[in-house]
């Protein structure tokens, strides 16, 4: 890797000299000419962007200073690139940009339009997370079926993009907002992921849950939005501001999110109450992070992913949700229809009403949730 670093100059920009001094070092060991200031303000009088190929700028610099640093480096060297970086990923970062590896190369965005039936602009803007974030679940659906067969969840790009796009599969939300967070960045949003402590359908007192659930904050404008594909029967079809507590409607249910201790709590309103989903944590995780969870979620006796069937699809007209052999479909008027299933039911309804590619290796696990009343 030093090899093909060797000759790269980057600059380094932070707020905590004990961090910069860390990357920095890394960097240096890499073979990068490097250097560093947590003198931001008076950066572009001394430094010369025209003596840099990237400059980077640590999280604490996020906003109007931002924009300012770069305005001034790009007059003195309009080639010069950009980078924002999060501490714990910033070499890896800052490498691969200068290798050159094309954040569209992250995902075939080509083929995601086409399974989820998007034809709009890929632009980073509010307009077009908006789309993306109502069409998702709507062509691919939240299903477990794969860890109630005991096969394992493998989140790596490679299994999830053959997954749930190239076999037209569906999956829960390590699988989902993956896949949406390579998705978004390959079109150039500025997206994080996140984990949360699930609160829904538990019951009042309760022990809390681990932390099993992913969610993403995707800046936009310098506002966080939250955008979540993977959260079941209640997911959130547009994204919801994380910088208000104001109600939000959507076209299904209005939901809010409000501070709650270190975090915030995100609540969907069913009826005149307001139901807790999970509780988010604000640290952005790395990739790596969601391994833990996604193995205890898949593989844990506790995990209720184990026991039963749950798959849910939400389109524009109405939320489809199967727990068990018990069909829901709830509109966004508030009609409710509910009915038990048989076997053979419920299979046509796996292909029909979800999309999915039943395949003759499910019979048992179909029999088994027929069977639950």
């Amino acid at each position: 890797m030093s090899n093909q670093l060797e000759g790269s100059r980057v600059l380094v920009l932070g707020r905590m000299p004990e961090v910069l001094e860390t990357v920095t070092r890394e960097l240096a060991e890499l073979g990068v000419a490097v250097q560093g200031t947590t003198e931001a303000e008076s950066a572009t009088e001394r430094f010369d962007a025209a003596q840099f190929d990237l400059i980077a700028f640590g999280r604490g610099l996020v906003g109007p200073l931002s924009e300012r640093l770069r305005q001034g480096f790009a007059q003195q060297n309009p080639s010069v690139r950009f980078l924002d970086t999060f501490a714990p990923q910033a070499v890896g970062q800052i490498v691969t940009a200068l290798e050159g590896k094309d954040r569209r190369s992250l995902v075939d965005l080509d083929a995601y339009c086409a399974r989820i039936g998007y034809h709009g602009e890929r632009a980073p803007t509010l307009e077009t997370l908006r789309a993306l974030q109502e069409l998702h679940p709507a062509a691919i659906v939240f299903e477990n079926l794969d860890v109630l067969m005991r096969r394992g969840i493998d989140i790596s790009p490679a299994a999830v993009d053959a997954k749930l796009i190239a076999r037209r599969r569906g999956g829960y939300c390590f699988e989902h907002n993956s896949l949406f967070k390579r998705v978004l960045t390959a079109m150039g949003f500025e997206v994080e992921g996140l984990v949360a402590r699930v609160h829904w359908m538990a019951p009042a007192g309760s022990s809390p849950r681990p932390r099993t659930h992913m969610a993403l904050r995707v800046t936009v404008d310098g506002q966080p939005w939250l955008a979540d594909v993977g959260f079941g029967g209640c997911v959130p079809t547009a994204p919801l501001a994380m910088d208000t507590t104001a109600a939000q409607p959507t076209r299904h249910e209005t939901y809010r999110v409000i501070p709650f201790g270190d975090g915030l709590l995100v609540q969907a309103q069913l009826g005149e109450e307001w139901n807790s989903l999970y509780e988010l944590s604000l640290e952005p995780q790395l990739d790596v992070d969601y391994e833990l969870p996604n193995w205890y979620t898949a593989t844990h006796p506790s995990s209720h992913f184990l026991t039963n069937l749950s798959v849910a699809r939400t389109t524009p007209e109405a939320r489809y949700t199967l727990s068990d052999g018990r069909l829901t479909v709830r509109t966004p008027e508030g009609d409710v229809e509910k009915r038990s299933l048989a076997a053979n039911e419920l299979e046509q309804v796996l292909r029909e009403t979800f999309g999915l590619p039943v395949e003759p290796a499910w019979w048992p696990v179909i029999e088994r949730a027929a069977s639950v009343t």
